[in-house]
């Protein structure tokens, strides 16, 4: 028996990764999907042969729907997650899992509650080189990790939005934040992955530099972020993030006592593995997604077959709730002009 998936949100990620990667899992099924912009849904729904809805909440009145993919705007998150567990579905929300860290609290007790599984799409964590990595990382081959830097930054949303230079992307009251809640928050969430670690600080610097409406007014959230982070077991590293690279840059150098991880730095080889400056040990393992180039993320696939064999998620609520605690506290340095502790 497949299980079925309902979507609210017809925007582009729901166009191109969850709508083909669940049509090309045989354990799942597209039920039903669901838009405030009825054209969109109507759209969707009719290429994908199935219901369509323009609220959410008569969507969860289906009790044929299994689960629910929440793929709207940051600040609907919390208020459609926790809706969607009490309404007895399992979760896939989106990254930032919320706009603030009390909303992230109440998602998490509703999925306690409700025994319903909540999973949170931070897709990075399943690629291949990242997987790799960490491997190498935890083996301790290169010994005590010292510090990391990792960038991701592309031309801005407007080139990947449905609405263009619209986008609600740009506006807080429906993003809530800017480039460090599309992008960072995957950097941040990957770097705990990656090293097996927690943030104990953080300090950060962002700004708007240069996006704009169509009217010439700047946008409501900013577009570029520097953040450094410390690490309870001792790494210092970077995390920098932006909207207006004019090509597309994601990579993440880990350096240890003993050597140095390099990742998606060489286009041929995705991870790179150096212990001293002549030799290194290289590795194909596929290529990363880009706004230009999606590659299935892995992200349905992960969330479907725990479903299916009754286990847990791979990336639970908790995970999603540390990452954005990062970026709280990210956002409150730059506010204050302070260094913040995390956790404590």
């Amino acid at each position: 028996m497949a299980i079925n998936i309902g979507i609210i949100g017809a925007g582009k990620i729901v166009r191109v990764r969850h709508l083909p990667e669940i049509k090309s899992n045989p354990l799942a099924r597209i039920a039903a999907i669901c838009d405030v912009v009825e054209a969109r849904a109507k759209e969707m729904a009719l290429e994908y042969d199935c219901k369509a809805y323009f609220d959410y909440r008569q969507m969860l009145l289906d009790p044929g729907i299994d689960a629910v993919i929440v793929a709207a705007t940051n600040t609907t998150h919390a208020e459609m997650s926790i809706a969607a567990l009490q309404a007895g579905k399992h979760v896939l929300c989106e990254k930032p899992m919320a706009t603030s860290l009390s909303d992230a609290r109440k998602m998490l007790d509703a999925a306690k509650a409700s025994g319903k599984q909540l999973m949170i799409a931070q897709n990075q964590r399943l690629e291949p080189a990242h997987v790799k990595a960490k491997e190498i990382i935890q083996s301790g081959e290169l010994g005590k990790i010292l510090s990391f830097t990792t960038i991701f930054g592309h031309p801005g949303c407007e080139y990947w939005a449905i609405d263009g230079k619209n986008t609600w992307f740009f506006r807080s009251e429906s993003a809530g934040m800017g480039v460090l809640g599309d992008l960072a928050v995957h950097k941040l969430d990957l770097m705990r992955f990656l090293l097996d670690d927690d943030y104990t600080s953080a300090s950060a610097t962002i700004d708007t530099l240069a996006k704009a409406f169509p009217d010439g007014t700047p946008i409501t959230v900013e577009d570029n972020a520097i953040c450094t982070m410390q690490t309870a077991k001792g790494a210092l590293g970077s995390v920098i993030t932006s909207w207006t690279y004019q090509v597309e840059l994601n990579r993440t150098s880990v350096y240890g006592e003993k050597g140095v991880v390099e990742i998606y730095a060489d286009p041929e080889f995705p991870l790179i593995v150096q212990k001293n400056p002549d030799t290194g040990t290289y590795f194909r393992l596929g290529k990363k997604s880009t706004n230009i180039e999606q590659v299935k993320s892995g992200i349905i696939d992960a969330f479907v077959n725990a479903l299916e064999e009754g286990t847990d998620v791979p990336i639970p609520g908790i995970e999603g709730y540390k990452a954005l605690e990062a970026l709280m506290a990210c956002y409150q340095s730059a506010k204050s002009g302070k260094r913040i502790n995390i956790g404590t």
